[in-house]
């Protein structure tokens, strides 16, 4: 049975692209600099400015009016860009996106089931790095879960050489933010559709008003600059959330959770059911509602990234 048009036609073993494109991640990272303490911003910029790469990625980067303004602006602007840095790098040249680059690192895939049936047919017997356990060392193959594991254990570690730390500083900004991408924690499993997932939604074709893109596209572009991402300075609260080392997986498994509630509902696993067998092209229709509640969501999302970024740099900061 063919579902032409809902599978991407796009090279089928590319990866996920970047969680909520740069301006979701800019957000999180102004967030979490602003509950910073002034100790705290200037440690963490401190040990950015030792990165191999700072003057390339980073300060022939920066606008002039951010280069010509105070250096509370200068050392935000930094950490935001910190924050979208592993996916500047996948556009590098080869020597160097090789050096730095990590692709798989970026998402993980706990299942969701387009039917019960398939479920019970495939439980148990996928082939995906679900393993939320990091060992050392850092390699390729990690997935996101072990990844921000990783990351924190160089930035935390006292004899790891700064410039170690300003990169694992990247990932840690740039991980705790997928992560909060629901669709950077799951992929679609069919046994005739996605035997072998729907890459977090990059094989489905959607169309959000006119313009026509895939899932995972549609969630990334949900943050943009013109939402109020980020509370003003100053009025930003902490949760009462405690970060410990299971934090992380109870991050991971409520994400799925949520991807499991909002991002493939009831209503767009039948839409995929009702169109498997027609041959044209299909695209799936998300209407208002659907696109109302993943607004909210993705606001929610990147706040809470952006809280809990701030108590695991605080955390280190204070040790």
């Amino acid at each position: 049975m063919r579902l032409v048009g809902i599978f991407v036609g796009l090279y089928l073993c590319s990866l996920p692209a970047a969680a909520w494109h740069e301006a979701g991640h800019r957000a999180t990272a102004e967030i979490a600099f602003e509950l910073l303490s002034t100790v705290e911003q200037q440690l963490v910029i401190d040990i950015l400015r030792t990165h191999p790469r700072f003057d390339e990625d980073f300060v022939e980067h920066m606008p002039v009016h951010i280069s010509e303004g105070d250096t509370h602006s200068q050392s935000s602007w930094l950490l935001q860009q910190a924050s979208i840095w592993p996916d500047l790098i996948r556009r590098l040249d080869g020597s160097i996106r090789h050096q730095y680059n990590n692709s798989r690192w970026h998402y993980v895939n706990l299942p969701v089931w387009l039917t019960p049936e398939d479920e019970r047919a495939m439980a148990g017997h996928l082939n995906h790095n679900m393993d939320t356990i990091f060992t050392p060392p850092m390699r390729p193959g990690l997935n996101a879960i072990q990844a921000l594991r990783g990351n924190l254990q160089i930035w935390r570690d006292t004899n790891t050489p700064s410039r170690d730390k300003a990169i694992s500083l990247c990932w840690i900004l740039h991980l705790t933010g997928d992560l909060h991408q629901p669709l950077h924690t799951v992929a679609l499993f069919s046994q005739t559709l996605f035997p072998s997932g729907d890459r977090g939604g990059n094989s489905i074709k959607v169309r959000r008003g006119k313009r026509t893109s895939n899932l995972h596209a549609f969630w990334d572009e949900l943050p943009t600059p013109m939402m109020d991402l980020a509370s003003p300075p100053g009025t930003l609260v902490l949760t009462d959330e405690d970060i410990s080392d299971d934090s992380i997986d109870i991050w991971l498994h409520d994400h799925a959770e949520l991807a499991r509630q909002f991002v493939y509902t009831d209503a767009l696993k039948a839409q995929i059911l009702a169109v498997a067998g027609k041959q044209e092209t299909v695209i799936l229709a998300l209407d208002e509602n659907y696109l109302s509640n993943a607004q909210k969501l993705a606001r929610k999302q990147v706040n809470l990234a952006g809280q809990r970024v701030a108590k695991l740099l605080a955390e280190s900061a204070d040790q």
